[in-house]
């Protein structure tokens, strides 16, 4: 068995549990490299990845449609988006795979991005064609405010983390600015 198809074997095999949302590792993925396989097994395994992929950003959307339906709230519709930015997390970060070609792996994070962008815009639309038709203005401004601070989109702008995946959680607090409450004595009173 060459190693070429010992490493279709394992990317087989991880798509197929990816692809069903379990938590597969990457990390011990070979690299893939279009020379090592002959073509009609290079663009089966391709579209192998393109396919789970397609399946988890499907689910994904899903989940996020069936959750802000059950929203009852501004706060509830806002965790709703906040929370589904998790599941795209792994779908980036198989897109970006530093054991895929890089032609490959930019095609594949510019089509994610693709469609989490246009998802944000759907949502965006829907809320804008319900102003259109006569709904409350000040429940469409609060719904649009909610899409736009807490957009699906975030997660295109997030910071890799130290495993190479995408994780909103791996900035360090001390990056960010802190406001600093600076309390000035005055110079003729005892320290208390």
């Amino acid at each position: 068995m060459s190693s070429a198809d010992n490493g279709y074997q394992r990317w087989a095999k991880f798509l197929e549990l990816w692809r069903s949302g379990e938590d597969a590792d990457s990390r011990y993925l070979p690299p893939l490299a279009e020379d090592d396989y002959p073509a009609d097994v290079w663009v089966r395994l391709v579209r192998r990845i393109v396919e789970a992929m397609a399946t988890r950003l499907n689910a994904w959307e899903r989940g996020l449609l069936q959750a802000l339906l059950a929203a009852q709230d501004e706060f509830e519709v806002a965790r709703a988006l906040t929370q589904s930015r998790g599941s795209l997390t792994p779908i980036r970060a198989l897109a970006g795979h530093p054991g895929l070609p890089a032609d490959l792996s930019r095609q594949l994070r510019a089509e994610v991005d693709r469609q989490i962008r246009s998802v944000q815009r759907a949502l965006e639309e829907t809320v804008e064609s319900a102003h259109r038709v006569g709904a409350n203005d000040r429940l469409v401004q609060a719904r649009l405010r909610t899409f736009r601070e807490n957009a699906v989109t975030e997660v295109l702008v997030q910071a890799p983390d130290r495993r190479g995946g995408w994780d909103g959680w791996a900035t360090e607090p001390a990056d960010r600015p802190r406001r600093r409450l600076i309390v000035r004595r005055h110079p003729d009173r005892p320290e208390e």
